[in-house]
């Protein structure tokens, strides 16, 4: 049994929402960040001269200390034909820095104490994380910082690293979240700079060695070119004080050097449509490797990140996933067809748009009626069309 995919594009009603803000002026600080009354951190939001932004949260009480920093670089800045270069740069960053050279010694001290370390790449972003025991945190901020000042980038681990990105590709490419990823990729306008890819040893180390393509020179371009600290944001939690804590991040990390760099998000990334009607305006059908039985209606909506005071995908999200009395869920259950319905965005996907996903997780009956149910969805969101924004919904989502 297969996962129906049906990809619509449309052009979506803006719903105006209030929101409370989340950050106020102070005259201590240029942001204070609001917090419950009973939360007992205490947090600040600062900006580096060289325009890295970061926040720090002080917990003397914390059993875990940690850090992690975004750079908003992603799969979509590396060159097409070299696909999961990002993810390649990724892996080369842990390979050591000038201060801490010895291979693999970063890694071998946040588990030394007590710690875990992570990085992933998404389409826009890159983030790199870890936590470790409180007592040590200023030196792993130490060996952490390297990778942003004065990482090595060694040469001589080229063909490990892709060989680990390899590794990824081959425990995920089965999965059906991946699968969808891979309906996602091929659907995209070959025009933008829209793609997901991962990285393997044939796109990485076969293919570019036969077009004479030198990709540790490739890997270091990208580094060199994006990643700058005006589009980093650094987070950083500890038991030291607020105070203690910026000290540390500014003397650790002011020396990340700003290019300058202006990279864009939304309709700016392209004047080009991430995805063409003809490509985007179908049923497609997916046969995993699991037994899954779903159907999952898409729509391409413009990036809506700016909008995060008011959040209106969050508003019809809460709606078309709704499973109370008189709800779309609720009927399609009633009629056998469907066993659970979410509703979700496009997570690490989005950057130049942003995606609405609804998902039916289907029963063996509601296989055969994949018309309906969606006559059933598209009759209820025309519905939600025709109304207002009830105050009393939003309530309910707080």
């Amino acid at each position: 049994l297969g996962v129906f995919h049906f990809l619509v594009r449309i052009t979506p009603t803006p719903w105006h929402i209030t929101h409370t803000h989340t950050l106020t002026r102070s005259l201590q600080m240029t942001v204070t960040i609001k917090k419950p009354d009973t939360h007992r951190r205490e947090y600040a939001y600062f900006e580096l001269p060289n325009k890295l932004r970061a926040v720090v949260g002080s917990d003397p009480a914390c059993d875990k200390a940690g850090a992690a920093l975004t750079v908003n670089v992603g799969m979509c800045y590396e060159r097409k034909d070299l696909p999961g270069l990002a993810h390649f740069l990724e892996h080369m960053l842990f390979t050591g820095t000038k201060k801490y050279p010895k291979e693999g010694e970063y890694m071998e001290y946040i588990k030394q104490n007590g710690g875990v370390t992570n990085a992933n790449t998404a389409c826009y972003v890159t983030n790199y994380m870890f936590e470790i025991k409180p007592e040590v945190l200023e030196d792993a901020l130490d060996r952490f910082a390297g990778f942003f000042t004065e990482p090595l980038l060694t040469r001589d681990c080229t063909d490990r690293e892709i060989n680990a990105v390899d590794s990824e590709f081959q425990a995920g490419h089965t999965m059906p979240w991946w699968r969808y990823i891979g309906i996602m990729h091929m659907s995209a306008n070959p025009a933008h700079p829209f793609h997901v890819a991962v990285g393997n040893n044939k796109v990485l180390k076969d293919q570019p060695k036969e077009r004479g393509i030198d990709l540790y020179d490739e890997m270091m371009k990208l580094y060199n070119d994006f990643y700058s600290a005006n589009g980093m944001t650094l987070c950083v939690i500890g038991k030291e004080s607020v105070a203690e804590l910026e000290a540390m991040v500014r003397q650790k990390f002011g020396a990340v050097v700003d290019k300058g760099l202006k990279l864009p998000l939304g309709d700016a990334v392209s004047s080009e449509p991430p995805f063409l009607p003809k490509d985007w305006n179908r049923l497609l059908l997916q046969c995993p490797v699991k037994d899954v039985k779903q159907l999952t209606f898409s729509w391409v909506l413009p990036y809506q990140a700016p909008l995060w005071k008011s959040k209106p995908t969050s508003y019809i999200r809460h709606l078309l996933g709704h499973e109370g009395k008189g709800s779309l869920t609720a009927v399609l259950k009633d009629r056998g067809l469907i066993s659970g319905c979410s509703a979700g965005g496009g997570a690490w996907l989005e950057g130049a748009f942003s995606l609405l996903h609804v998902s039916f997780d289907l029963t063996d009956a509601g296989v055969h009626e994949v018309e309906e149910i969606g006559k059933l969805l598209f009759t209820y969101i025309c519905l939600l069309q025709k109304e207002d924004v009830k105050l009393w919904i939003l309530e309910e989502m707080q």
